[in-house]
């Protein structure tokens, strides 16, 4: 229900429900960006390359994937967070969102909680920088 109106004798009102406003991560510089940064999709993505280039810069390089499905592009109904390969978290397009309702690094916060919750094998940083290439490689 998007919109709901009340009709009194003299007065007409059109109440609308306001979306909850995203607080962006990657947060946008201008029109053409807001355009592209404003998405649920871009948001989810940025925030796990941001916590892939936290978690090397720690020393604790971990290749990150996010999976995101359902049949609209700009609304995911659901999610999968992979690190090294292995599913380390899932969720529903609708979480997702909330989290960035609430704020800008809550869902980033879930990731990473996720990621150390999952014990991963301690990698070198040339064993990372070849998962890495072979990430990009199994992307084209």
């Amino acid at each position: 229900m998007d919109n709901f109106s009340v009709r009194s004798e003299r007065n007409f009102h059109n109440l609308a429900a306001k979306p909850k406003r995203m607080h962006p991560l990657d947060k946008p510089s201008g029109y053409a960006s807001a355009m592209v940064k404003s998405s649920l999709p871009h948001q989810m993505r940025f925030t796990v390359q941001v916590l892939e280039e936290e978690l090397c810069t720690a020393g604790d390089p971990h290749v990150l994937q996010i999976k995101l499905l359902g049949d609209n592009s700009r609304e995911p109904s659901s999610w999968e967070l992979f690190a090294d390969g292995a599913c380390v978290a899932d969720g529903s397009g609708a979480f997702a969102r909330e989290c960035f309702c609430e704020g800008a690094e809550v869902f980033l916060n879930l990731c990473r909680d996720a990621v150390r919750a999952a014990e991963l094998r301690q990698w070198s940083q040339r064993e990372y920088e070849l998962l890495s290439a072979a990430r990009g490689i199994a992307g084209v």
